[in-house]
């Protein structure tokens, strides 16, 4: 009793003809068509509110994301260093030997001795 074993997919030629004749018997050749429409536009609204769902979803997260990338105090204080070391490389560098040189400045070196 246990070896029976229920296959839905499993239709051969002669069953498939059976069930299309009985679906013709009891919707009739006009009511098909109608019938395979309502379907298809039932299975559309399904499909475009599988779509709104997965685009909600990718939505939140990408709002999760920014809001966890704004309470990222590591990333904040790597960023601000990238910064800050990209400031310090464009700055204009100004040689010693462009600098006026005062008299009345003494350097250390002379002070000492």
């Amino acid at each position: 009793m246990n070896n029976h074993v229920l296959l839905l997919f499993n239709i051969g030629g002669c069953e498939l003809f059976f069930i299309v004749l009985v679906v013709i018997m009891f919707f009739g050749s006009k009511k098909i068509p109608e019938l395979a429409r309502g379907i298809g536009k039932g299975i559309r609204e399904i499909k475009n509110a599988t779509n709104d769902i997965q685009q909600e979803i990718k939505d939140s997260t990408k709002d999760i994301t920014n809001i966890t990338n704004g309470v990222n105090v590591e990333k904040q204080v790597r960023n601000f260093i990238d910064k800050s070391i990209i400031i310090e490389e464009t700055k204009p560098k100004a040689d010693s030997s462009e600098q006026p040189s005062d008299s009345k400045t003494v350097s250390r070196s002379n002070t000492e001795s």
